[in-house]
């Protein structure tokens, strides 16, 4: 078993009631801390799991049956960051990151690419999942399994509850039909 660290970003809890924090503890949430940042409910766990996508799965059914009212918007730390965020991350500097996704060095051809850009000037963000996985394969950093582990678990379950909360909406249906049709997502019966 290891230890995994993240964040639940958490919604619609119901502070007014004193006991919520008895109430988290007794669904299995005496692992985490609680704060408040953002209008949001931030249990900081640290979970023993066999892998993370299990401890963080686990901590979001725990979180949102403890009767609080609260579900989980997405987890932390998130997957997409600076360059600069993702150098901390991974123990190397910002310049020889930014050496590689410029294409300055023979080693960086295939960098990953940014997954976003932001509006403000050379703000792009990268998945940190992928530059870890880059780094592992180039033997640029002597990343720790469980890091990238968490990274990818923390990118890809974002992207469940992403579409957990979009998928009733019906916004978002009469987008998808006006898609055309080999475009379209396919939706499982179980989304419905």
């Amino acid at each position: 078993m290891t230890e995994f660290e993240f964040q639940l970003f958490c919604l619609g809890l119901d502070t007014g009631d004193e006991a919520f924090l008895d109430r988290l503890y007794e669904a299995g949430c005496g692992d985490a801390t609680v704060y408040f940042k953002d209008g949001y409910a931030c249990p900081d766990f640290a979970r023993q799991a066999d892998s993370a996508e299990q401890a963080i799965l686990s901590a979001i059914r725990n979180f949102e049956s403890a009767g609080t009212g609260g579900t989980v918007e997405r987890v932390g730390p998130e997957d997409l960051a600076s360059l600069s965020e993702i150098a901390q991350r991974v123990g190397v500097t910002r310049a020889s990151l930014q050496k590689y996704a410029r294409g300055e060095s023979r080693v960086g051809r295939d960098f990953p690419a940014p997954v976003q850009n932001m509006s403000l000037p050379r703000r792009e963000l990268f998945s940190t999942s992928h530059v870890m996985r880059w780094m592992l394969r180039r033997r640029r950093s002597g990343i720790p399994a469980e890091a990238l582990e968490l990274y990818s678990a923390i990118a890809g379950i974002n992207q469940a509850l992403e579409f957990r909360r979009v998928c009733n909406d019906p916004n978002v249906d009469r987008l998808i039909s006006l898609l055309p049709p080999d475009v379209r997502l396919p939706r499982s019966s179980s989304s419905r």
